[in-house]
């Protein structure tokens, strides 16, 4: 394992962590039937009453963790400082660009009867921009959440990945 796969592997641990900690809850509202809808990210050890842990949507947090960190630790396997097309830095660019299109491609929406407004607004699930739900409204608090937290990640990882500095020449 280089220095990079480590620095991937820490960061999707820390990540794997956080989503652990701050589970997506469900609160359960009696005036919509007993409907769950996505209420926050609380900590799991504060007792929330009235909601549960969504776990469709924890599960797809950390399949998108797991994707992205193997597929990182894939394409830096045989990285070398120096070598190579690209730095390190450029391929976490090209990784964030990526992950952000992917977002903003499978948006999460408002279920169908919050188009009304007759209530509230609640999460339906994620879809493709351009398919036959595109009519609808994107939950925008979750869209928000995803991108900033993309955008922190690839952050991160663009200071993570510096290239060690030339080594100075010895004076005569």
């Amino acid at each position: 394992m280089n220095s990079l796969q480590r620095t991937v592997a820490i960061v999707a641990v820390i990540n794997l962590a956080l989503m652990l900690l701050f589970p997506p809850h469900d609160s359960l509202s009696l005036w919509r039937g007993g409907t769950p809808t996505l209420d926050g990210f609380y900590f799991i050890f504060e007792r929330q009453y009235n909601k549960q842990t969504n776990g469709d949507l924890l599960t797809l947090e950390i399949l998108w963790l797991f994707v992205n960190a193997g597929l990182a630790w894939l394409l830096l396997q045989n990285h070398r400082p120096g070598e190579g097309v690209m730095s390190a830095r450029a391929a976490a660019v090209v990784f964030l660009v990526v992950n952000v299109v992917l977002v903003l491609l499978f948006p999460p929406f408002e279920n169908y009867a919050t188009t009304t407004r007759m209530s509230g607004t609640w999460f339906d699930g994620f879809y493709f921009a351009f398919g036959d739900k595109m009519h609808r409204r994107f939950y925008l608090p979750l869209l928000y959440i995803e991108v900033l937290w993309v955008l922190i990640n690839g952050a991160v990882m663009w200071l993570l990945f510096r290239e060690p500095p030339p080594p100075e020449p010895e004076p005569d």
